[in-house]
């Protein structure tokens, strides 16, 4: 049909205030998308972090030293009111963590009016997509994972796209106890086609350190103390494709135990050279094995905030 290309340069047109990458110049950013409240709340500064399946969406060597099977669900409501789930399920093994999950994004719906006849709302975009890693322990401290990822994206009920994509990614534990170095690129693949449409994919490199300085394993907090248990720093330096200069992010996370009743953490985090959101809070609880996480990202210049949470159970 011969409105089909008119109407996806309108739909991609009218999609760029609402993607993570600014310069608007890649597809399928449904694969940017963070599905981490933890993460979120400490601006994504997280690719040197070991965060189980919090880690899948910045470095998949993050999942070596997941310790227990983990189950995790997030939701997430943007700035425009569209909507953004995640499930996924990790599991590890002798010399190995395997991990999958499945991402769905809804944009909403869009009133159409076309020249020739064509009316009615139909859904702006709706996104499905699949992940498959595994990371394994290497030698001298040294972890390295990768994730296969396969998409399907639907703009306007019309225009659809169908690909895979992969991340790689790598963390060194230093011999100074608690510090982690970090590196992964993510999203290389093929172009995303729609129609007669081709845009590549954001491939994003990503690179940093974490410090963690833990009491928690002390006999103090073993025996359901109060107070400051744990804290963990973060600094993450981001290159998305089409962008000339590097996205420094930095993260903090406080954990506090509450005796029995388990215990919570505080986050922030700041993401520099960003134009609509630079602050990010979160907070989250831990009982025994289940956790709730909560994100919180301020806006400028009166745009909705964006809201997440993360919910998690160990086995």
């Amino acid at each position: 049909m011969t409105w089909k290309p008119a109407l996806l340069a309108l739909l991609l047109l009218a999609a760029l205030p609402r993607l993570r990458a600014e310069p608007g110049l890649t597809g399928a950013q449904t694969l940017q998308r963070p599905f981490s409240a933890r993460a979120v709340g400490m601006a994504e500064s997280f690719v040197a972090v070991d965060g189980g399946l919090d880690s899948l969406g910045y470095n998949p060597a993050g999942l070596t030293r997941l310790s227990r099977p983990e189950l995790q669900t997030t939701f997430t409501q943007g700035i425009a009111n569209d909507d953004f789930g995640f499930l996924g399920y990790a599991h590890p093994l002798t010399g190995a963590t395997v991990a999958g999950g499945l991402i769905y994004y809804n944009a909403g719906t869009i009133d159409l009016n076309l020249s020739d006849g064509t009316q009615g709302a139909v859904t702006a975009e709706q996104d499905f997509v699949g992940l498959m890693s595994v990371s394994v322990p290497l030698a001298a401290g040294l972890c390295a994972g990768g994730t296969a990822k396969f998409y399907s994206l639907t703009l306007a009920q019309q225009a659809n796209a169908k690909g895979f994509a992969g991340d790689l990614g790598v963390i060194w534990h230093s011999p100074l106890k608690g510090l982690n170095f970090g590196a992964a690129i993510q999203d290389l693949g093929p172009d995303v086609k729609f129609e007669q449409t081709a845009d590549p994919l954001p491939v994003t490199a990503r690179f940093g350190a974490a410090y963690v300085f833990d009491l928690s394993e002390t006999r103090y907090f073993q025996e359901g103390g109060y107070g400051l248990s744990r804290f963990l720093l973060t600094a993450d330096a981001v290159k998305m494709r089409a962008q000339a200069v590097l996205l420094p992010a930095t993260g903090l996370e406080m954990n506090m135990g509450l005796g029995k009743l388990g215990s919570c953490a505080l986050r922030l985090g700041y993401m520099f050279e960003q134009d609509l959101a630079n602050l990010t809070f979160g907070v989250g609880f831990q009982e025994g094995r289940w956790r709730l996480d909560y994100a919180y990202g301020f806006m400028r210049d009166g745009i909705t905030p964006t809201n997440q949470i993360s919910l998690g159970v160990g086995f």
